[in-house]
């Protein structure tokens, strides 16, 4: 046997080594379909409110459990001493300590509310009989529709978590006592839970003003 034909039969052993390993690599396997996970029947079975208590408390679907939120009233952290600053950080942290239940700090922007403003302009443009007068009213009434469509308020929220109403409410009780020197808590009407519940599960949608 010559060099090169010694050569060629090595060649075509390696060249033939790698086929067999795929060869028996891939034998008798198939791909196999996995099934999808089957997507929700509707969007009940995806948010974990289940319905509304009389008192404007929330039941969740998961073990039976309750939720409630209040506003937590925002102040200025610039202007106030460095031992009211000191003090309020001292009061939230004993607050985070003393209080064991779940709760969740929940910031959302909302539009800003300038009802009542644009109200009172209406009436004065009522009775109003300068006509130059009223034409600053009609440009005071336009600025304030401005900000209602255009601006929005950075609120604060704090959800709490309860097995119980009852325990809810004592739990409620507690966060107000803790609370109310550093950030009072105020309540919420039915109404604005509901847009905050839909601003919270509709993140880049924009609330229309109701009513």
């Amino acid at each position: 046997m010559t060099f090169s034909e010694d050569h060629e039969e090595q060649q075509a052993l390696f060249d033939e080594q790698p086929f067999k390993k795929r060869k028996k690599k891939y034998k008798g396997s198939k791909p196999q379909n996995k099934k999808r996970s089957k997507a929700k029947a509707s969007i009940a079975e995806i948010i974990p409110i289940r319905d509304m208590t009389d008192d404007g408390a929330f039941q969740l679907q998961e073990d039976e459990r309750y939720m409630d939120m209040m506003q937590l009233q925002s102040k200025d952290i610039y202007s106030p001493s460095m031992d009211e600053t000191e003090y309020d950080i001292m009061m939230m942290a004993k607050f985070f300590q003393s209080y064991a239940a779940d709760i969740k700090i929940v910031s959302m922007n909302f539009p800003v509310d300038m009802q009542r403003q644009l109200d009172a302009v209406d009436r004065r443009i009522k009775k109003n009989t300068s006509p130059l007068y009223e034409r600053f009213l009609f440009r005071k009434r336009e600025e304030l529709g401005f900000l209602e469509q255009h601006r929005t308020n950075r609120e604060f929220y704090l959800f709490i978590y309860a097995s119980s109403l009852k325990q809810l409410t004592e739990y409620r009780n507690n966060c107000q006592r803790y609370l109310g020197r550093v950030a009072p808590l105020l309540p919420l009407t039915e109404e604005k839970k509901i847009d905050l519940l839909y601003k919270l599960y509709n993140q880049n949608s924009k609330l229309e003003k109701r009513g």
